[in-house]
C-alpha cells in the first residue's frame, strides 16, 4: 500500500484532537477490510480479531479500541465516505501498477450491474429500507458497482435501500469514469435520460436492449435482421419529443438461434465490430461472478447490522474488502487475474492474518497468490446441483420494438438538426 494514499486519507480525515481517541483512519480501514476477510460469524468476533491483528501489526504504536460499539462509533464519526475517499486515492496507484493490463482494444472497459443484500428484520431497517420487490421479503440493500473487465477489479460502487435505482447509482458515478471508457451493461440500465448523460460525458457504451424500449429505424426489421447491424437508429420516446433524439448503432449479435440486441454509440465498425462487440459483452459475465464472490466464499450475502445506519457501513466495508482482494491478486497475477481463484486467494490471506495475530510461520503471501488459480481440466457434467428449488427461471429479454421513420419524424429531426448547428454558429 502506497504511503501517499495514507497521506492523502489522513488530510481527508484528520485525527481528532483528543488523544483518548485512537481510532484514525488508518485503524478503520484496516479493521474494517480484516472483519470483511473474516472467518467469524459475529461482528463481535470479527471486531476481536481485527483489533488483535492491529496490535501484532503496529506494535509500537498507541492500540486502538476493542469493542465493535466503539469501532461502529468512530466510523460513523469519520463518515461514510472513507471507503469511497481511500478507494478513489488508491484506485490511479492501482491503474499505474497494472499498465497495459487495464486496456482492451484500446479502451477501459467497465461493466455496470447490481443485486440485492438481505438485511435483519428490524423495526428500524423495515422502516428505513422497506420491502423491495416480490412479496415475502424483508428488509434488503441494494449495491451497484462498476467492474473493470479485463482485471475483474472493482471500479467503484454506490449503494442504498433495496428499492434504489441502479440507473440514477450509474448517473452518479459517471464524474469517476476515465478518458476513453466503454462502458458494458444489460438491458435495465437503457434510458434515454441515462444515455444522455453518458453521449455529453463522452462515454461510449454498450448497453443490450429488450422490449422495453421502442427504437426507430430507416430500414425494415428484416434488412436488420440480414445484416446483424443497423448503423442509424433512433432513441425518441414521446415523452421526450421536444429533446433532439438518440442517435445510435444497433448490433444483432446471435447464439445458437437467439438473439442479443446491443446499443452504442460507436458507430465505426474499425473501432467496434460485431465480434469485438460480441467478446466484450460475453466477459460481461465477469460481474454476476463477483457479486457470488461477496456473497458465497466471502459469505456476506447478508448485512448483520440491525440498524441502518451499521448496516450502511458494514456492506461499505464488504465491498471493500472484496475490492482489495481482486488488488492484491491482481498485483501478484498481471493478466491472469481473470483466472483467479477467490477462494484459494483469500485462504491465503486469511493464513497471512493468523500467523502474524499468533506470530506463526507462514508461506510467502505473494507465492501462494500467484498459484490461486482456478483449475483448467474440462468436466464432463456441469457445476450446478441437480435440483434448486429456488433457481430462479428469469426469461431473456425479448427483441426492441423497432418503428420505421415516418416523413414528419424525419422532417422534425431535420429541423432539430439545423437549430442545433445554427446554435453552434
Amino acid at each position: 500500500m502506497p504511503d501517499v494514499v495514507w497521506q492523502q486519507l489522513a488530510k481527508d480525515h484528520p485525527a481528532p484532537r483528543d488523544t483518548r481517541v485512537r481510532w484514525v483512519a488508518v485503524y478503520l480501514i484496516m479493521a474494517w477490510v480484516v472483519i470483511g476477510w473474516s472467518l467469524r460469524t459475529t461482528l463481535t468476533e470479527r471486531t476481536e480479531e481485527a483489533c488483535q491483528w492491529l496490535a501484532r501489526r503496529f506494535p509500537a504504536r498507541w492500540r486502538p479500541g476493542q469493542t465493535y460499539a466503539g469501532l461502529m462509533t468512530a466510523t460513523k464519526r469519520a463518515g461514510l465516505d472513507l471507503f469511497q475517499d481511500f478507494w478513489r486515492h488508491l484506485r490511479p496507484k492501482a491503474v499505474q501498477r497494472l499498465g497495459h493490463a487495464g486496456t482492451w482494444y484500446g479502451w477501459t472497459v467497465l461493466a455496470a450491474d447490481g443485486s440485492r443484500f438481505d438485511a435483519p428484520r428490524t423495526r428500524a431497517n423495515a422502516k428505513r429500507l422497506g420491502r423491495a420487490g416480490r412479496d415475502h421479503t424483508g428488509p434488503q440493500w441494494w449495491v451497484t458497482w462498476l467492474v473493470h473487465l479485463p482485471t475483474l477489479l472493482v471500479w467503484g460502487w454506490r449503494q442504498g435501500p433495496g428499492n434504489s435505482s441502479e440507473r440514477r447509482h450509474l448517473r452518479d458515478m459517471i464524474a469517476d469514469l476515465p478518458l476513453g471508457t466503454l462502458l458494458v451493461a444489460d438491458a435495465g440500465y437503457v434510458g434515454f435520460d441515462l444515455m444522455k448523460c453518458l453521449i455529453e460525458a463522452r462515454v461510449d457504451f454498450l448497453i443490450r436492449c429488450g422490449s422495453n424500449v421502442r427504437l426507430l429505424v430507416e430500414g425494415t426489421y428484416r434488412r436488420v435482421e440480414r445484416d446483424g447491424q443497423h448503423w442509424r437508429v433512433y432513441l425518441w420516446p414521446k415523452n421526450r419529443r421536444g429533446q433532439p433524439p438518440l442517435q445510435l448503432r444497433l448490433i444483432v449479435l446471435k447464439r445458437g438461434g437467439k438473439r442479443v440486441y446491443l446499443l452504442t454509440t460507436v458507430k465505426e465498425e474499425a473501432r467496434l465490430a460485431r465480434r469485438m462487440a460480441g467478446e466484450i459483452y460475453q466477459a460481461r459475465w465477469g460481474v454476476e461472478v463477483q457479486f457470488r464472490s461477496l456473497k458465497r466464499i466471502l459469505m456476506h450475502y447478508r448485512v448483520l447490522s440491525k440498524t441502518p445506519a451499521a448496516g450502511a457501513v458494514e456492506l461499505a466495508a464488504y465491498v471493500l474488502a472484496l475490492a482489495l482482494l481482486m488488488l492484491q491478486a491482481a498485483v501478484a497475477l498481471g493478466r491472469q487475474v481473470v483466472r483467479l481463484s477467490v477462494a484459494a486467494a483469500l485462504r491465503a490471506l486469511r493464513d497471512a492474518m493468523e500467523s502474524l495475530r499468533n506470530r506463526a510461520w507462514a508461506p510467502a503471501l505473494e507465492q501462494r497468490l500467484r498459484a490461486a488459480l482456478c483449475d483448467e481440466y474440462r468436466r464432463r457434467g456441469p457445476k450446478r446441483s441437480r435440483y434448486w428449488p429456488r433457481k430462479k427461471t428469469d426469461h431473456p429479454p425479448r427483441p426492441p420494438k423497432l418503428q420505421r421513420l415516418t416523413r414528419t419524424e424525419i422532417a422534425r429531426i431535420a429541423a432539430i438538426g439545423n437549430q442545433f448547428l445554427t446554435a453552434l454558429g
